[in-house]
């Protein structure tokens, strides 16, 4: 909960920072509507982070990669049931290989770190993912970009920053090393990386915005291994292995998407 807070709340000073003037504006122009999306997105954002950094910290690293890695069937559904966007048949097949891969890694559970508690969690952070995307997309004609970032990550902070104030007391304070660590979470992966995904989903195809998660997982994976010793045993190695091919099967499968707002503009292809 803590480190959620923390690094959209750093992330959210850095952007407001960055165009004061405009953050103000763009707040104050939102209809009561819209600033309802807005906390929900925020609300979706605050429990994701805190679902899947528990469970990071409850279950291996390979097993909580691996699992993140279904954040593209998550989207698949969530579009389907907040936009009517139907998933073609390449993409419900790769929704079945990839819960095959998934029970694959979850029944590695007991294994050294891997805990069954750690994997629900991150699945459950998965699920939220979706459906924050498919919020993101709903309010891209609401806020630009920029606010639209600072909005969502300060409200996800202030939604967690209680119960942060209570497990940090308990906790007593940080280290200077994990305090860096924080700051450095929130400069890079949040502040450029989660931000760039934000960009990328008001406009793409929902799918599309999802190639990245697998690019996620085999990129943790081998910083893992080679700086944490966290190798993924062989079942987590093969369901990993499973669930990227059926990600990769339902990313690549998605049909071509045209979008009324951009007047007929194809803005997606069919990932060949």
């Amino acid at each position: 909960m803590t480190v959620a807070s923390a690094r959209t709340g750093i992330a959210a000073v850095v952007l407001a920072a960055a165009a004061p003037a405009l953050v103000a504006s763009s707040l104050r122009a939102l209809g009561r509507r819209e600033r309802r999306a807005v906390f929900f997105a925020g609300a979706l954002l605050a429990a994701h982070f805190a679902l899947f950094l528990g469970g990071l910290a409850a279950t291996s690293l390979a097993a909580a990669v691996s699992l993140v890695s279904l954040e593209p069937i998550a989207v698949v559904v969530a579009s389907f049931v907040a936009h009517g966007l139907r998933p073609t048949r390449r993409e419900m097949l790769g929704l079945l290989v990839a819960t095959a891969g998934a029970v694959t890694v979850a029944s590695g559970a007991g294994a050294g770190e891997h805990r069954l508690a750690g994997d629900l969690m991150v699945l459950a952070a998965v699920a939220l993912f979706g459906a924050y995307v498919a919020s993101a997309r709903g309010l891209r004609d609401a806020l630009p970009p920029l606010p639209y970032a600072a909005a969502v990550y300060g409200t996800a902070s202030l939604l967690l920053l209680p119960l942060a104030i209570v497990l940090a007391a308990r906790a007593g304070a940080p280290a200077t090393k994990p305090a860096l660590a924080v700051l450095g979470l929130a400069l890079v992966p949040t502040l450029v990386g989660h931000s760039l995904v934000q960009l990328v989903a008001r406009r793409a195809p929902p799918v599309l915005v999802a190639l990245v998660c697998p690019g996620e997982t085999i990129g943790s994976l081998a910083i893992g291994a080679a700086l944490m010793s966290a190798a993924p045993t062989a079942r987590e190695a093969v369901g990993c292995a499973i669930v990227l091919a059926g990600a990769t099967l339902a990313v690549t499968g998605a049909r071509p998407s045209v979008e009324a707002g951009d007047h007929g503009r194809v803005i997606g292809g069919d990932g060949a």
